[in-house]
């Protein structure tokens, strides 16, 4: 019976102890927190310097000790007194271990009382920065309105007033008031204003009256205009009924009575220019129009005008300034004389001759002064895939022989300001010998003071020819260009024939250049021009680039303007493990030499195609110096490709001998039947 009591007793007593447990954590961490309360208090009733010197006495007290513990641990001795000495002194070290450590803590509580009361002070001067700034702010604001107060205009301002003493002569007493408005500015501005607005009033007043009246008149002059008006489409009418007759009869007497009256009008070169062109029309070639462009009254009064001679003009200009004048004054009169002497020398007749051909209009004019006929043309042709720039450029350059239009022709010119006047002259158009001659103007000998009456007629029909040729080519010549620009190198069948059928270069850029940059893209081109004694003004220059993967020839290529009469000359430059060019590659002069041949297997209605067979067999040459090197390659003789590594193009054409003769020659031949590539 007593063991059950025994274990109830067990089972309160373990019951009672989680009490125990929370009434002593709780014990504990009201004795920290005093613990703490106290070393707060005593933080703040010690200083830094009390401590430092405890410290460094409590340190000098445990170096002692240490000192002391060691001396007795050396002496050797081991008796008890010996050893309760070692555990006393061991125990006072003990004790000035914990004083050091209430220093430690002491000294980090006052660290962090010090950060704390540092922190509190920033953040108030934050916050008195802050106002600072607010209040600071506010101040630029409030100036900056007072400024807009003081800066305001009116709109009153703007208003042009009367002066105040018209004001209070002219103005109504009920209105100027000076017994309130002469010593009060407000006020008289305000009566100012208020008599402005009467006066404006009045003023719109009158004004809408007048415009009442200048509308009833301009309605009288309306009607009678109408009447006036009303005559003339009857008169053209009359006009417009007899046309069809005209038409039908092919009599446009109205247009051939104007030109002809227009015709009296002309100067002498630009009439014989007129009449034989006209002639060679009507007798040979209907297809063509020549008509005579410019305005009746310009040309009768020129005439009158024309008799004021330079010094005349000079003389009103010296006139005009005065007598005591500096020397920038002196010098802008004669800058001032220099144009006027040149626009005078360069006066061009207000008539001039206009003859179409095929979409070109060709415009002849006469500058009276330097006694030259200059010709210049515009495309009239309406075709979205022709470029009309390339029609015209350098269209009449080169028509005969060293005839380019660029320098007056006559002797006389060359002591008329000859530098100042050459390039004026084309701004009005070129000078071309053919056109002098057309015009009976020969300076081929000493100038005669009149043009002569007749001229060769087999020239006339020698420059038409020459003119229509040249048109015609120019308009196939640009569809070329535009077809090669797509890098389209189109030939018909025959010529297609004389091709592999599968060439796997291909022309990936064409594009118009200069003779300058084409100069800077191949060195080689002017010792070239030399050598073929080429003019570049009688040239259109071309770059193009063909490749086949990583081999690249790049051309330039020389079109004469007379194409294709004229072979176009290329200057080559192959870019394939190195650069390749005539002055270090017998193969490029080689090529170069084939392609600049003149080619006259083309019949002529596939003339134009010759700059693309040129393409076409720069082509085919980079086919075949590609896979012929990548054959030698294998039999250890390639040229052009790295020996450290694999031919780089497959080898697809029939070649059956490589090459031949001491220079290497490659065969460039091809035979159509049986589609081999021969040595010639």
């Amino acid at each position: 019976m007593s063991k059950p009591s025994k274990t109830k007793r067990s089972d309160s007593d373990s019951k009672q102890d989680p009490k125990k447990s929370k009434n002593d954590v709780s014990s504990l961490a009201a004795a920290s927190k005093n613990f703490m309360d106290l070393e707060d208090k005593e933080v703040e009733s010690r200083t830094g310097e009390n401590d430092l010197k405890i410290f460094k006495e409590t340190c000098c007290e445990l170096k002692r000790l240490m000192a002391e513990i060691l001396q007795l641990k050396i002496s050797g001795k081991t008796d008890e007194e010996t050893n309760k000495k070692i555990v006393d002194k061991r125990i006072e070290a003990s004790l000035l271990f914990v004083t050091l450590k209430k220093l430690n803590r002491i000294d980090k509580l006052r660290l962090k009382k010090a950060r704390d009361t540092t922190h509190d002070a920033k953040q108030r001067v934050d916050t008195f920065h802050l106002q600072l700034e607010n209040l600071l702010y506010e101040v630029f604001h409030l100036k900056k309105e007072v400024d807009k107060c003081l800066e305001f205009k009116s709109k009153d301002e703007d208003i042009e007033l009367v002066p105040v003493e018209e004001f209070y002569h002219e103005a109504p007493t009920s209105i100027s008031k000076m017994e309130l408005t002469k010593n009060n500015q407000h006020k008289l501005t305000l009566a100012r204003l208020e008599w402005e607005f009467e006066q404006r009033k009045r003023l719109s007043e009158q004004c809408r009256s007048l415009e009442q009246n200048r509308e009833k008149a301009s309605n009288e002059i309306g009607q009678k205009q109408k009447q006036l008006e009303s005559l003339l489409p009857r008169l053209t009418s009359i006009l417009e009924s007899t046309r069809p007759l005209q038409e039908e009869l092919d009599l446009p007497v109205e247009r051939i009575k104007f030109q002809k009256e227009l015709a009296v009008l002309l100067p002498d070169p630009l009439y014989i220019l007129y009449s034989q062109i006209k002639a060679f029309i009507e007798a040979c070639d209907p297809s063509l129009q020549i008509s005579i462009e410019g305005g009746m009254e310009d040309a009768i009064n020129f005439g009158s005008k024309n008799k004021t001679g330079l010094d005349e003009i000079l003389e009103d200009v010296d006139s005009a300034e005065s007598d005591m004048e500096t020397e920038y004054e002196t010098n802008k009169r004669s800058a001032t004389s220099n144009k006027i002497k040149t626009d005078w020398q360069l006066t061009r007749h207000p008539l001039r001759i206009q003859l179409k051909i095929e979409g070109i209009v060709i415009n002849f004019s006469y500058l009276t002064t330097l006694n030259i006929v200059t010709v210049d043309c515009k495309s009239v042709q309406q075709d979205d895939g022709v470029n009309q720039l390339s029609v015209i450029e350098n269209l009449l350059s080169g028509l005969f022989p060293n005839d380019h239009g660029d320098e007056s022709p006559s002797w006389v010119n060359c002591f008329q300001a000859r530098s100042m006047i050459n390039g004026k002259i084309t701004e009005q158009g070129k000078p071309y010998l053919w056109a002098q001659r057309l015009a009976g103007l020969d300076f081929n000998g000493i100038v005669k003071s009149t043009p002569q009456s007749f001229i060769n007629t087999e020239f006339v029909e020698t420059v038409i020819h020459a003119l229509k040729s040249r048109i015609t080519y120019r308009f196939q010549f640009v569809k070329v260009l535009h077809l090669l620009e797509k890098g389209e190198l189109d030939l018909n069948q025959d010529s297609n024939a004389t091709f592999p059928p599968t060439i796997y270069s291909r022309l990936v850029s064409w594009t118009t250049s200069t003779y300058e940059e084409c100069l800077v893209a191949s060195k080689n081109l002017e010792r070239l021009l030399n050598f073929l004694e080429l003019n570049p003004k009688s040239l259109s220059f071309f770059k193009a680039t063909l490749e086949r993967e990583s081999a690249k020839l790049l051309a330039v290529f020389m079109v004469p303007v007379d194409y294709p009469n004229s072979t176009p000359i290329c200057s080559l430059e192959l870019n394939w493990n190195g650069k390749h060019n005539r002055e270090n590659s017998e193969i490029i002069r080689r090529i170069e030499a084939e392609v600049n041949v003149p080619n006259n297997e083309l019949p002529p209605q596939h003339k134009i195609d010759l700059l693309t067979v040129q393409l076409k067999k720069l082509s085919l040459h980079l086919d075949l110096i590609t896979e012929i090197d990548g054959q030698l390659m294998k039999k250890g003789g390639g040229s052009w490709q790295s020996q450290s590594v694999k031919p780089e193009f497959a080898t697809e054409k029939m070649i059956p001998q490589l090459i031949k003769g001491h220079d290497r020659a490659y065969p460039t031949k091809y035979d159509t039947g049986s589609g081999f590539f021969l040595h010639h």
